[in-house]
């Protein structure tokens, strides 16, 4: 008897696949589909300063993966907006990455603002958000490893900047 594994695939499953080379101290080129990207370190912690360091490309990546599902799910709700913008800050304790015992590496707490050029209500951008935070993969990578995240979205009006 001969068992169809093609049936066992999940069409729903997708491989993303990133290489990285290092080029010289705490510095590496990143390739990413037909993209490359260089990572460094400050200077004052034994880099060349020349690139952001991983974690800033995390935090960047953050904000464009919330502006992108944003955007996604703005088009499904009729969600109408002129301009987006979000900046995170993220909380990282040193001593993780020198090996202190009990205290993590990576982001201590994330927060997260956004301006939308809007005239849609406070409480569709609620629905916005609440729908964002269920389907945005970063966001709910931060939250699946217990990171605080404080997501601040502000309504401005049209012209006016923050």
């Amino acid at each position: 008897m001969s068992v169809d594994k093609t049936s066992s695939i999940n069409t729903n499953l997708r491989n993303v696949k990133a290489s990285s080379e290092r080029i010289g101290v705490l510095k590496n080129v990143n390739t990413v589909r037909k993209f490359s990207f260089t990572i460094d370190e400050p200077v004052k912690l034994g880099g060349t300063d020349e690139a952001p360091t991983p974690m800033e490309y995390i935090l960047g990546s953050f904000n464009g993966c919330i502006l992108i599902v944003i955007e996604t799910i703005a088009k499904e709700i009729d969600f109408a907006f002129h301009r987006l913008k979000s900046d995170s800050i993220g909380t990282i304790d040193r001593r993780g990455m020198k090996g202190i015992d009990n205290v993590s590496p990576h982001f201590q707490e994330v927060i997260n603002t956004i301006w939308f050029e809007t005239d849609e209500s406070e409480h569709r951008i609620e629905e916005l958000k609440e729908k964002v935070k269920d389907r945005c993969p970063a966001y709910n990578l931060f939250k699946d490893t217990g990171i605080p995240i404080s997501l601040n979205w502000i309504k401005i009006k049209e012209g006016v900047t923050e």
